[in-house]
């Protein structure tokens, strides 16, 4: 198990500070550090490397038994790059050549840099990593390789990029290999193109969709290319260590903006695919997550690593800064709440960023979880009894797994793409899979996240929800299928299928194969002027809420119009074949939800979208709804927990133990935890891991249970033997 912070990120901190620094962080509980190893300062003569600062740095921690993660930063290149490589340049969707410039933060090195789909820059690129990993790979104290930070390939592009000619050449090679020649090209986007040569990107949003999702998805996949290459660069030379990568974000919260389309810098899945684990970056104080969004991030990595490794890769240490602006300082308690919501969800590093405030730019004077916002002895008193846990219980935590989860939610990027294409932001696309996403961290059901390179978790599921599905690729599409034939409950909202991944709308009815077969159809969009219906399902009725456009009364009739965006699509009754039973109607009898019954499975259906508005706005009717969805579809964990408040708890198997992680946002309370006699007997010893604190577990109408506080704001983990079964 890992607890590491970010220490070198050249050429800070200085010198003078590294040995006393080195001594706090150890004597705070962490076991490792961080170093970025910077190609524009390793090489900032050409062909000429210089690791010295971090040859010292790693023997400074091996003395005192920290472990050292390298962090290779590839994209931050050195100051020479167009001088030698002239032709290097990215350019952006006007023809214009980017200029490269010092990153903001960085201080040192050329971002965005020339276009790695130049095979200059892609060589350079690669020989920095292989001197990198061919000095460090043999040292003993070395844990691990995170290859790529944040994704980052076009920061300060001030622009979309990239349409240099090798990125045109790439993207062109991508679309043969994909439509094989120009007739099956011309096929697909319904156009007359008589050579490749013609064949461009998308230049800018709310032009025709289909060459800029295609782009959109070329982005995705060149991103994973791009990883790949990384990860198998060191693998050349270090076959011992893990290789991770990771995101700022899961990629679907990556919803795009004048500078990105959306999710460019990758689709975590394809991603994670490549490599051995996969990470994310986490600022809960900065961008004001609340634990339960914490625990949707940590979730969606998991679910994307499928298996694999899962870092928290950088977790807020200090107050953050941006420029002049002043964030809350970071108290101890929720710091250590992330912690450990992280490990209770699978996570096996927890690296902090970073351990020192930051002395660049619009960064400079934060971020330091030994910094100075005036809660840094508070934090490293608190990271000291979390490095003693983890000490105490390593093997135990190293081999610990979360229960496999029994619910599902479909993230499809093509939905995404599509948005984007219209208004340059997937803002409903991401609120959609959010809401749900975060109505279950409330709820407190288990979830996986799914894309194409998990379908194999539907294995494992029950219930299946599709938000936001306007596009469903035709791969998804044949595993959800099956799916709800063999016995599954789908939730699924408006408008499925409704569009090709080229961007073509499909008339409902036929055309739609995949909410045809699942006996959805429904009579076109309608402006939505009733915010809330009544659902009535299996004896109990719901207030459920849609978005409805809101007019700001600042904007001409024309604009308003325009950013009406938001519909309902009533949907059509087809009892003969499938069964309907309605489920709602609005005031006007158009029927907003439906059941059918499709195998030997079930589809909810819905004719509008009602996890973009619960994102907008969180509210108890949508939450019981859920619920009930998961109680009948019986994805509900067996193990139960009651409290006044959210308590939010994982729990899992290691070797021959169940552990079980309780995080407290709220105020000190009681709670009681119940369990069926496979996973709780009734006199089986249970103890607080970090209290030492013991329980006997009694008996209740389930199985068996016991009861315990936990401080405000606090957490706490505890173990028991697994029953003989």
């Amino acid at each position: 198990m890992i607890l590491a912070a970010q220490y070198y990120r050249a050429p800070f901190p200085e010198r003078k500070y590294w040995k006393k620094d080195l001594d706090q962080m150890k004597a705070s509980g962490l076991n490792a550090i961080q170093l970025w190893v910077i190609w524009s300062w390793v090489e900032s003569e050409p062909g000429v490397f210089n690791f010295s600062d971090y040859d010292e740095l790693v023997e400074e921690a091996d003395k005192r038994g920290l472990g050292v993660i390298f962090s290779t930063i590839a994209e931050l290149q050195p100051l020479w790059i167009h001088r030698l490589i002239p032709d290097a340049h990215m350019i952006d969707n006007f023809g214009n050549r980017v200029l490269s410039s010092n990153r903001v933060e960085a201080h040192q090195g050329l971002t965005p840099g020339g276009c790695f789909d130049h095979p200059a820059v892609l060589a350079g690129m690669r020989l920095f990593i292989q001197k990198t990993v061919e000095r460090y790979a043999g040292k003993k104290n070395i844990l691990g390789w995170d290859c790529w930070n944040e994704l980052r390939w076009n920061v300060q592009s001030d622009g979309l990029v990239c349409f240099c000619p090798y990125t045109l050449e790439a993207f062109r090679h991508w679309l043969m290999k994909k439509y094989i020649n120009l007739a099956g090209l011309n096929t697909a986007w319904k156009r007359r193109y008589c050579s490749w040569e013609d064949v461009f990107p998308g230049k800018i949003p709310q032009r025709p969709y289909t060459e800029m999702m295609e782009f959109e998805a070329f982005l995705q996949w060149r991103a994973a290319e791009h990883v790949k290459f990384r990860y198998e660069t060191i693998k050349e030379a270090d076959t011992a260590h893990l290789v991770l990568a990771h995101a700022s974000q899961p990629s679907f919260l990556m919803s795009g903006d004048a500078e990105n389309h959306a999710m460019n810098r990758g689709n975590d899945f394809f991603m994670a695919s490549h490599l051995d684990g996969y990470g994310c970056s986490h600022f809960p104080f900065w961008f004001k997550v609340s634990d339960e969004d914490f625990g949707v991030r940590v979730e969606s990595t998991r679910s994307a690593a499928n298996g694999g490794v899962v870092w928290v890769s950088e977790l807020q240490g200090g107050s953050a800064r941006q420029g002049f602006a002043v964030f809350p300082s970071v108290h101890a308690k929720p710091q250590q709440r992330w912690v450990w919501n992280g490990y209770g969800r699978g996570a096996k590093a927890v690296i902090f960023w970073c351990w020192r405030d930051e002395v660049f730019g619009k960064e400079s004077s934060g971020y330091g979880l030994a910094g100075l916002d005036g809660l840094a002895e508070e934090r490293l008193a608190m990271m000291r009894e979390t490095g003693t846990l983890l000490a105490q219980h390593d093997n135990l935590l190293e081999e610990y797994a979360p229960d496999a989860a029994k619910l599902g939610v479909i993230f499809e990027p093509d939905s995404f793409n599509l948005e984007w294409a219209q208004d340059s932001a997937a803002i409903r696309a991401r609120n959609s899979i959010t809401g749900y996403l975060s109505a279950l961290e409330r709820i407190q059901v288990p979830y996986d996240v799914v894309e194409q390179t998990n379908l194999a978790r539907l294995n494992h599921c029950r219930l299946l929800i599709m938000p936001w599905p306007l596009v469903v690729s035709e791969h998804k599409a044949k595993s959800i299928l099956e799916f709800v034939h063999n016995g599954g409950t789908l939730l699924i909202e408006a408008e499925a299928d409704a569009y090709t991944s080229t961007g073509f709308y499909r008339y409902p009815g036929p055309d739609r194969t995949f909410a045809n077969a699942l006996g959805i159809e429904d009579s076109g969009r309608r402006v939505l002027v009733q915010e809330d219906f009544n659902l009535e399902w299996e004896g109990e009725q719901y207030t459920l809420e849609a978005l409805v456009p809101r007019k700001s009364g600042n904007l001409p009739n024309w604009a308003e119009e325009r950013n009406a965006g938001e519909y309902f699509t009533p949907l059509k009754e087809n009892h003969d074949k499938f069964h309907s039973r309605v489920l709602a109607r609005d005031s006007a009898g158009n029927i907003l939800a439906m059941v059918n019954a499709v195998g030997r499975g079930k589809v909810i259906a819905l004719g509008t979208f009602i996890g973009c508005k619960y994102q907008e706005r969180p509210y108890k009717e949508f939450e019981k709804f859920l619920l009930h969805v998961c109680m009948l579809s019986g994805v509900q964990h067996q193990m139960q927990i009651e409290s006044e408040a959210l308590i939010q708890w994982r729990t899992g198997v290691s070797g021959g133990s169940r552990l079980l992680f309780v995080i407290n946002p709220g105020k000190s309370q009681d709670f009681k935890v119940t369990a069926p006699p496979t996973l709780l007997l009734q006199g089986t010893q249970v103890e607080s891991l970090r209290s030492g604190r013991k329980f006997t577990a009694f008996a209740t109408s389930i199985g068996a249970g016991f009861t315990s506080a936990i401080e405000e704001g606090g957490y706490d983990i505890f173990r028991w033997p697994l029953p003989v079964q």
